[in-house]
């Protein structure tokens, strides 16, 4: 059942990953800009990653402690977290859904 678990949460992660790449693939095809330079590096520099990044995390698996592996995962899912909500912020305000200024908490507003 944990290797179950470690390999859903390890897709799930590649899953979150890839579709912040793939938004900016299609951005950039919108743009019509370089578009097959961009596919190509994309998916050169995804096959180097997850290689990468299976090495790396089946090397720490045999040396740390599982509470090591716990906090890279949450660290991890934080990061994801933060990035998904500046990218979310970032498409509101280019489509002029909100604007920077609702976005800044006035200082010298006291409670």
């Amino acid at each position: 059942m944990e290797i179950l678990l470690l390999g859903f949460i390890t897709g799930l992660s590649l899953i979150l990953a890839i579709g912040a790449q793939n938004i900016f693939v299609i951005e950039q095809g919108l743009k019509k800009n370089n578009i097959f330079i961009i596919c190509l590096l994309c998916s050169l520099f995804d096959a180097l990653l997850i290689g990468l990044g299976i090495f790396i995390f089946h090397y720490f698996l045999f040396l740390s402690s599982p509470i090591v592996i716990l906090i890279l995962n949450i660290s991890l899912v934080i990061f994801y977290f933060i990035l998904f909500i500046k990218k979310y912020l970032n498409l509101l305000v280019s489509t002029k859904i909100i604007t920077m200024n609702s976005l800044r908490i006035p200082l010298n507003n006291r409670f």
